[in-house]
């Protein structure tokens, strides 16, 4: 069954988030899209709304990057498990390895091509939202399914 939960984008470029809520709708995305133009307005989100079903997270942002966003959330016992993708312009080799040393569920570089921007993101969106089973929620499961009485 598809996520249906809301895709956070934290982003500060206008130019790309508006890129990406056309592709989403060209793709007839129908999760609520919820987009944060700041570090600090991300944090802010995940710590007063109901947890996305992912966060799409950019690396490249003025004062705090995606960076302190990634090490915020995958230290918190209550954010940890929220799946956190980073889409930045960066290939960097370094940035790529911190952000799946900081707990990164995947790293797309965004590429400059349209058509394949388009191919990614609905890759994106076919294996994280349509086919990934989210994780359990914390402390929701006590035995294994076939022992449930």
């Amino acid at each position: 069954m598809p996520a249906t939960g809301t895709i956070l984008v934290v982003d500060d470029q206008q130019n790309d988030i508006d890129l990406l809520l056309r592709t989403f709708k060209k793709l007839k995305v129908a999760n609520p899209i919820e987009v944060c133009r700041s570090a600090d307005e991300g944090i802010d989100y995940l710590t007063t709304h109901e947890l996305p079903s992912v966060m799409l997270l950019d690396l490249k942002m003025p004062e705090k990057d995606g960076f302190h966003v990634l090490r915020k959330v995958k230290t918190s016992p209550v954010l940890r498990e929220l799946v956190v993708i980073v889409l930045t312009t960066s290939s960097d080799f370094m940035e790529i390895r911190m952000s799946y040393e900081l707990g990164a569920n995947s790293f797309l570089t965004k590429p400059l091509d349209l058509n394949e921007f388009k191919e990614m993101i609905s890759a994106f969106h076919k294996y994280w939202i349509i086919h990934a089973q989210p994780a359990p929620k914390q402390g929701r499961l006590i035995a294994k399914p076939d022992e449930a009485a």
